[in-house]
């Protein structure tokens, strides 16, 4: 995710809510703070806002910078290099810091560039074909957008709420209370969840190694045997199962909700049906014979 936060830059105004130092606003999207480091090290203004390095005078804005010792000769060339560049922007009183998307020409944050950013953020294996293929999918926006969420484990599970310091009074699956609810295990580990996976495995005729990992789980359906209608519908499948599965632990927490096996493998085999028919202009089975015959429905 780093080069996605580097791209969130503050586009200075009166300079009372950004920080001098820790904060990017200068306009190259480094941080004074990371691009001086030894200077920082001897400011005496950390963490400080733009508005506090100085005040207006009869000449307009006059910085104010303070060290807790003076410059070694060694270091004159980069506190020269720092006021030049800190000293190309001042504050407007009469205008409000705001924050501007550096990876968009106009500054605007759109959800295909930080797509790109966070492409591009990852290590090349991680980005297996299953992954780069997820978006050529023929489902809701919606769908593909909570499936990429997934794969790249950013779904509020109780392990990412602790990890973001949020107070959870227990950890563990709120299903089988046994394990911490990870992603992984929540979708493909869960005892109260294997049953899905193993009949789905029985539909397609296909003894499969259980992956735990959500890429990998994915990736799977892209190396089964299968005509490319047939791999076009197992990943179809995959999507409306996470999503069913996601949906019932939302109505259980919140809705108080019982829990049904058999009613979140309707649902799946439904919205796969619905997104078919709604997505494939040549998709035109009816819902009866498409659910009374999965395992010809995968063929």
């Amino acid at each position: 995710m780093g080069d996605v936060l580097k791209q969130f830059l503050w586009k200075l105004g009166s300079g009372d809510q950004i920080l001098f130092g820790e904060d990017s606003w200068v306009g190259d999207g480094i941080t004074l703070k990371d691009k001086y480091p030894e200077l920082y090290q001897i400011s005496s203004q950390k963490f400080q806002t733009v508005e506090s390095m100085g005040s207006f005078g009869e000449a307009g804005w006059e910085w104010e910078f303070s060290r807790r010792r003076n410059l070694f000769d060694n270091e004159l060339g980069r506190a020269s290099a720092f006021i030049e560049q800190a000293t190309t922007l001042s504050p407007n009183a009469a205008l409000k810091d705001y924050w501007v998307w550096g990876a968009d020409p106009k500054g605007i944050f759109t959800t295909s560039t930080a797509y790109l950013c966070i492409k591009g953020d990852q290590p090349i294996g991680h980005l297996n074909r299953g992954f780069s293929q997820l978006w050529e999918i023929k489902v809701p926006p919606r769908a593909l957008s909570f499936a990429w969420r997934l794969l790249w484990d950013r779904l509020p599970t109780k392990e990412n709420l602790i990890r973001r310091q949020v107070v959870i009074e227990n950890d563990l699956c709120t299903f089988c209370q046994s394990q911490v609810k990870s992603a992984s295990h929540l979708f493909f580990t869960c005892k109260k969840f294997m049953p899905m996976w193993w009949e789905f495995n029985s539909w397609v005729k296909e003894d499969r190694v259980m992956h735990c990992r959500p890429g990998d789980k994915f990736s799977q359906h892209f190396s089964l045997a299968g005509s490319r209608d047939s791999n076009r519908k197992w990943k179809i499948w995959w999507i409306a199962a996470t999503i069913s599965i996601w949906n019932l632990r939302n109505d259980i927490i919140f809705k108080n909700q019982p829990f049904v096996i058999s009613k979140l493998v309707d649902n799946a085999i439904f919205l796969t049906w619905s997104w078919l028919r709604g997505w494939e202009k040549d998709f035109v089975v009816p819902f009866q014979q498409w659910s009374s015959s999965m395992s010809l429905a995968f063929t």
